[in-house]
């Protein structure tokens, strides 16, 4: 759905705020995870059908705040008819201290760890 992204970012931003020093970070990265979903995770899948899920989670991990974006599309593969620059994953590499793909049994899982306010950076 066209709003999923800005859902997904205000949700998480008010998590992320006041817990890592920047909040707008995970934001973005997070509107970029979604976006993907969006735009690639569903490609072969009917119009007229049900749309399909995107999955959201956040958790604390010791000195992380961590977000999954997760789909139960057709997982990463080459689109030459991308509406986008491709450059989503490589924002999301800036912007994370730590990110993992993970192929599932279907669709994708995106890992974005991102360190807590006081905890000392391991970025850049």
């Amino acid at each position: 759905m066209p709003g999923a992204a800005s859902d997904a970012r205000r949700a998480v931003y008010a998590v992320a705020e006041g817990r890592v020093a920047a909040g707008y970070d995970v934001a973005l990265a997070v509107s970029e995870a979604v976006n993907n979903v969006v735009v690639h995770a569903y490609r072969d899948r009917d119009a007229s059908t049900e749309p399909g899920r995107v999955h959201v989670a956040v958790t604390l991990e010791r000195d992380d705040l961590v977000v999954a974006v997760s789909d139960e599309g057709t997982g990463m593969k080459p689109r030459t008819d991308s509406p986008g620059a491709g450059l989503g994953l490589p924002i999301i590499a800036t912007l994370a201290d730590r990110v993992e793909v993970d192929r599932l049994a279907t669709g994708t899982r995106l890992v974005m760890a991102f360190r807590l306010a006081g905890a000392g950076s391991r970025r850049r």
